[in-house]
């Protein structure tokens, strides 16, 4: 295990995740216009968009495939094959001008796929590259790299779709793909105990998964927290377009957005420098009390230069509740079941946003937007309330190692 926090696999392991997020940037923004350039439709776009996230639903399958083989395989190898399939699309739309519908939305599967694995297995590698006491700094230093990249990349992207074509930024992002693969040969990583897990089938791996967090009420909580995180904020995503369309418009949502990004950076970097001296527990309550703050104050601050106050307290209290609740995670979770742990988290957190967007699309637009941002505020103080109880309710957190009814403290 390594003895201190900068080492040479977790800077390789920075870098490779700052390239890699801006290339995911680029694209983000390339594969919506190339898509919207061939159709002209916005209901094309989300067709695309959700054959990537769609595999999502099988998260935790990929996760407990990733607890059977070391951890460098589903990394290395979803990183390649998203690399080429991106290559694939961004070079048939340079050669060609258009690439059929139908081959886009087949890549968005395979790369959605790919990334099933490859979600689960980045979590469970950062507990290998760092030492256990400085994994809260280590993962605020990867929250803040990330977010920094991909913003940069927010404001690359539509300036190199613009001046050249969406097929290049695609390009680039396949190219950051094999960049990070090759860089993840360097990255050294503790081979882990697979014990018995080769013998079980994958889904009884689900399974004993699932009975691991039933042992704790801290960890089952976990991935609610992140279902929510993402539920409360399909209101802001759906209605603040809406409520700016008369005023500041597109470029005011576009600075909300970079207020928002600059709050996450603020709190990454606050959390990387506080490190092992955060209370985790008590930095989740404080976060989701922020989000629940912020919520309310679009009820009558929902147009710039308030707004832009308020995309920076969201994205402070974003950082705050993710990045505890993945350290929480990566500490309280035996390395063998990392994958499936933090596949489920993945996978529910996923849900939060299109469920509720599904549940908003018809009575949006029947009721007023401040109903909706009171309902969420309201909702998300409730699970601060919720997670404090259950903190209060397990002070001695199970020791996940041993059979149950050990312990140890927390």
């Amino acid at each position: 295990m390594p003895t201190h926090l900068w080492n040479r696999s977790f800077v390789i392991w920075l870098l490779g995740t700052a390239q890699s997020q801006l290339g995911s940037a680029l694209a983000g923004i390339a594969l919506s216009f190339l898509v919207l350039h061939q159709t002209g439709s916005a209901g094309q776009m989300a067709l695309t968009l959700a054959c990537a996230l769609a595999p999502n639903l099988l998260m935790p399958l990929a996760g407990a495939l990733v607890d059977r083989v070391h951890l460098k395989v589903p990394l290395i190898g979803a990183d390649v094959a998203r690399g080429l399939l991106q290559f694939t699309v961004g070079g048939l739309a340079l050669a060609w001008g258009e690439v059929p519908l139908w081959l886009v939305n087949g890549a968005a599967v395979l790369t959605g796929l790919a990334g099933i694995f490859a979600g689960p297995a980045s979590s469970a590698a950062v507990p290998g590259l760092v030492p256990e006491q400085e994994l809260t700094r280590a993962n605020g230093l990867i929250g803040g790299v990330g977010q920094g990249a991909w913003l940069l990349g927010t404001l690359l992207g539509g300036a190199l779709v613009t001046a050249f074509s969406p097929a290049l930024a695609i390009v680039l992002d396949g190219a950051s793909f094999l960049v990070m693969a090759v860089l993840l040969l360097l990255v050294q990583l503790p081979r882990r105990e697979l014990k018995t897990e080769r013998v079980e089938s994958v889904l009884g791996s689900v399974a004993s998964g699932l009975r691991l967090m039933r042992r704790s009420r801290v960890l089952l909580f976990l991935p609610l927290i992140a279902l929510l995180l993402n539920a409360s904020l399909a209101p802001v995503q759906v209605l603040l377009p809406k409520l700016l369309l008369g005023g500041a418009g597109a470029q005011g949502y576009g600075q909300y957005l970079a207020a928002e990004s600059a709050g996450m950076l603020v709190a990454s970097a606050l959390l990387a420098l506080i490190g092992p001296r955060l209370p985790l527990r008590r930095t989740v309550a404080l976060g989701l009390v922020v989000l629940g703050s912020s919520l309310f104050l679009l009820i009558g601050f929902a147009a710039p230069p308030a707004l832009l106050g308020i995309g920076v307290l969201m994205g402070l209290a974003m950082a705050l509740v993710n990045t505890p609740v993945i350290t929480l995670m990566q500490q309280l979770v035996p390395p063998a079941f990392l994958g499936r742990t933090f596949s489920v988290l993945g996978m529910v957190a996923t849900l939060g946003m299109p469920l509720t967007l599904l549940a908003l699309s018809p009575v949006v637009d029947r009721f007023p937007a401040a109903l909706f941002f009171m309902v969420a505020g309201g909702m998300t103080v409730l699970m601060a309330l919720a997670w404090t109880w259950v903190v209060l309710s397990e002070r001695k957190l199970p020791d996940l190692e041993t059979e149950p009814g050990g312990f140890r403290a927390g």
